[in-house]
């Protein structure tokens, strides 16, 4: 679960979440210390399909995504 998210994240370290990288977001999400609303680059047009599929992989996994 934590490899799939991290590589459906944008991989832009950009901190705007306020974490260090993009990892540790990863880990923070999965272990549900942090919503997937905080990463602001995922909610980009460009990144659409993306966002789309890691929402899906939360909420089949039984995460609250909204």
């Amino acid at each position: 679960m934590l490899l799939n998210s991290y590589k459906l994240l944008p991989g832009t370290n950009c901190k705007k979440c306020g974490e260090l990288t993009c990892l540790a977001f990863a880990v923070k999400l999965v272990g549900q210390e942090i919503e997937i609303g905080k990463c602001v680059p995922l909610f980009s047009n460009e990144l659409k399909g993306k966002r789309k599929i890691l929402c899906e992989l939360l909420q089949n996994a039984g995460f609250d995504v909204f």
